[in-house]
């Protein structure tokens, strides 16, 4: 059962309806979402980074990679059942999936470097090593994939704690049109 007050469509702002429209799934927000707009402000700025994300540099399957890592870190459950679907659509196969929540490598060098320096976010306090950054500029990632892999990170980390907070069930309907963690 849900810790958040599931909150009705009526009482929200109009700015907050609005970045939850791509949520919508058979015309309706899904729980979760309602969930978190007990904070507007968070609700909204989570989205935003997600439509960042969308735009961004980092390929579909990479973002997903970051996100099923993330939520296997943090043992976020429903999240791990999302992005577990997700990074299936995306283009990573079981095997694949194994290997990144399992921290062994993949055929993917730019998928083990990113998976690596998430694991260091995790893992080793303070600035990344000039190895980490070396084999990622090796794996072909640019400074705006860098910035773009801590966004992802903040991302699906929002909505890991926040399940937390939550203890949100994962009755999950079909995957929304916007990322969800």
């Amino acid at each position: 059962m849900a810790r958040l007050q599931t909150r009705d469509e009526s009482s929200l702002s109009a700015e907050c309806l609005a970045a939850l429209e791509p949520t919508r799934i058979g015309g309706k927000i899904a729980d979760v979402y309602l969930q978190f707009s007990n904070s507007e402000a968070s609700t909204i700025a989570y989205l935003a980074m997600e439509k960042s994300l969308r735009s961004a540099s980092l390929a579909e399957l990479e973002i997903e990679a970051i996100k099923l890592l993330v939520s296997e870190i943090t043992q976020c459950d429903y999240c791990l059942s999302t992005h577990t679907m997700k990074s299936r659509k995306a283009g990573i196969d079981k095997p694949m999936q194994m290997a990144i929540r399992g921290g062994q490598p993949t055929s993917n060098a730019r998928v083990d470097a990113l998976t690596a320096i998430v694991r260091a976010f995790f893992n080793q306090p303070g600035a990344l090593s000039d190895q980490l950054l070396g084999d990622a500029r090796d794996a072909g990632l640019t400074d705006q994939e860098l910035v773009e892999t801590a966004m992802a990170v903040s991302a699906i980390f929002f909505t890991n704690i926040t399940n937390h907070i939550n203890s949100t069930e994962m009755t999950l309907p079909a995957a929304p049109s916007v990322e969800q963690g």
